[in-house]
């Protein structure tokens, strides 16, 4: 195999002897699926992505959305695309949550995280606790309090069964050994509508899903789910620094399929870190509420594993939920 690296494109030979037809990369349309649909920050991060990935390789970059089946669908679709590179995602929890959920119910996984592999985190926003303002809980340690008084009556909402606002909580309540009441929506507004109406009184949920409640003076923080204290809540203190083991972060990730070819995996790697400096990347990320926390390939892959046994314990300990 013949192997030239100029600048973010290289020319590949046809495998198994002499370039005889030699494909520069990218040579097509590359296509950014995704198993979420519109408007999600899976969605807005890839569309901040795609414009500026456009420029740095010279193709056009477009987006799908293949929604369903609580991104089972479009996770499927991916996985099994053609291994050439041209086809990449951006993607979370999913990619751990899914196959957990099919052990639990004794189902063969559909995929496995083995079929992918990571380019990069784009960004990682810690889950944060927010309650309807009008309840009685200033403080996480109040909030916890109750609910070991009243075991299984306080309830919170979640965005549907398994996902990462569900499992947010799990974890919290795994920490601290309390039992709460869960009220499964059809989705992160339903979720948030049932908390600010008190059908529910918790909620976990992306900074930038609760900021604008908390200065309307509907919700309140409580307590965030990061290793530090969130830039927009300084004074809202970390689980951590309350004594807890209960991380949680809703991120996202840019992956390919497993099977593609390392210099091509390459090739994305280099341009996703240049797209995260560019400066327009960052306006539209900040637009939509949410930071960038950058880690290239060597540092994803560690962090998307401890992540992915935290998603998996989760679901393990949540069990058989129809």
């Amino acid at each position: 195999m013949r192997l030239v690296t100029l600048g973010l494109v290289i020319v590949i030979g046809a495998a198994g002897g002499p370039a005889q037809a030699q494909d520069k990369f990218p040579s097509k349309l590359v296509t950014i699926l995704l198993g979420y649909p519109p408007g999600g920050s899976t969605d807005t991060t890839a569309r901040a992505l795609a414009p500026v990935l456009e420029r740095i390789l010279g193709r056009p970059v477009a987006i799908q959305n293949r929604p369903g089946a609580a991104a089972l669908i479009g996770t499927m679709q991916i996985a099994n695309a053609m291994p050439d590179g041209h086809t990449i995602t951006v993607a979370t929890t999913q990619l751990a949550l899914l196959p957990a959920v099919d052990r639990v119910f004794g189902r063969p996984p559909t995929f496995t995280r083995e079929q992918f592999a990571p380019i990069a985190r784009i960004s990682a926003d810690p889950s944060m606790l927010f309650v309807n303002a009008s309840q009685p809980w200033k403080t996480f340690k109040d909030l916890i309090d109750d609910a070991g008084k009243r075991p299984g009556q306080i309830v919170f909402a979640s965005g549907g069964l398994y996902g990462t606002t569900h499992l947010a909580i799990e974890i919290v309540l795994k920490a601290t050994g309390t039992r709460m009441r869960h009220l499964p929506t059809a989705g992160g507004g339903p979720a948030l509508t049932a908390v600010l109406g008190n059908r529910a009184a918790l909620l976990a949920a992306h900074p930038a899903v609760g900021g604008p409640q908390v200065r309307a003076g509907a919700l309140r923080p409580i307590a965030a789910m990061g290793a530090k204290r969130v830039a927009a809540f300084p004074d809202i203190p970390t689980l951590k620094e309350l004594g807890y083991d209960a991380q949680y972060y809703q991120w996202n990730g840019l992956f390919t399929q497993a099977k593609v070819p390392a210099p091509i995996i390459k090739i994305w790697c280099d341009a996703v870190a240049r797209a995260v400096k560019d400066p327009d990347f960052i306006k539209a990320m900040q637009k939509v509420g949410s930071g960038i926390d950058y880690l290239d390939r060597d540092e994803f892959r560690p962090w998307w594993d401890a992540d992915s046994r935290t998603t998996e314990n989760a679901v393990r300990a949540i069990g058989k939920v129809q």
